[in-house]
């Protein structure tokens, strides 16, 4: 069974929302899809290459995906394939995606009766398992799919598109989300005021999306993008990209944990995405084929 589940856009409130802040973050128009097939041992099958369970490696997710899974389901092996249209290690999240994506075909190719909110539960531990910390956001918007203000979990609806620049550097999550930690621990009043005004921008931010005030969103992508400066998550080459979209009248800010990635701009970037994706879904096909979605 295929089962697919959408990437993400935060579009305001990265690490803040780890702390408790808000974040207002939405499923995105590019899909992971995820293959599962019944087999005496364990294989899984991606652009990485080919591994068994692999904790430590490129295919982490995956394998305590199917470890949580088989906490609860008897499993003698499984055959996993992995086909994405999410660049991987782009503050994108990929990772939450697969997760999500290889939960729902395990569940429909075993029958095992979970719906989506035993699905995200499962994919919140599995990001613990492999972060060791983490808000829970990337894999809720992944399951539910939609457009969120966390933690209330308010819907919002825009039509607003953003453009995304990929830096081509990679954005290792818990690498990112470790180092504001150690900073938040050497200098805790300090970085609680910065996580503050993230969470202001974000509230002032759900208001334009849904708005569709794109003035206001140019100049809260600034104040962010700044702020993320701050806490040391951006990268000289970050600002020197961020520099150049705002000398030709627009701006851009880090979407997701930084250090790399994606960068969301409101100029027009590598390719445009589209916000409030369809979540985790089984699909209706049973061999590969293009286009997925």
């Amino acid at each position: 069974m295929i089962a697919s589940s959408p990437g993400k856009a935060i579009i305001f409130g990265e690490h803040a929302v780890v702390y408790g802040r808000h974040a207002v973050v939405s499923a995105i128009n590019l899909r992971c899809y995820v293959k599962a097939e019944k087999s005496g041992d364990f294989r899984i099958i991606s652009h990485f290459g080919k591994t068994g369970l692999d904790f430590r490696g490129e295919h982490a997710y995956i394998s305590y995906a199917i470890k949580r899974f088989s906490e609860s389901f008897d499993i003698k092996g499984v055959r996993i394939e992995v086909k994405s249209h999410i660049p991987p290690a782009s503050g994108l999240g990929s990772s939450a995606a697969v997760t999500v994506a290889t939960l729902g075909a395990l569940n429909a190719e075993f029958e095992a009766g979970m719906d989506r909110e035993d699905i995200f539960e499962l994919a919140r531990k599995v990001e613990l398992d492999v972060q060791g910390i983490g808000s829970g956001t990337d894999p809720f918007v992944s399951t539910y799919g939609g457009g969120w203000i966390i933690p209330e979990k308010r819907k919002f609806t825009s039509n607003v598109e953003f453009g995304v620049i990929n830096t081509g550097m990679e954005s290792i999550t818990s690498e990112m989300v470790r180092k504001v930690r150690e900073l938040k621990e050497k200098y805790p009043e300090l970085i609680e005021k910065i996580m503050d005004s993230i969470d202001q921008v974000a509230l002032e931010g759900a208001r334009a999306l849904e708005n569709g005030d794109v003035t206001k969103l140019n100049l809260l992508f600034r104040i962010n993008q700044s702020l993320l400066r701050a806490i040391g998550v951006s990268t000289p080459e970050i600002d020197r990209i961020v520099a150049d979209v705002e000398s030709k009248g627009h701006s851009a800010k880090i979407t997701g944990a930084g250090g790399g990635g994606c960068l969301l701009t409101t100029g027009e970037g590598d390719f445009r995405i589209k916000l409030s994706a369809e979540g985790v879904r089984v699909e209706d096909f049973e061999d590969w084929r293009e286009p997925y979605n």
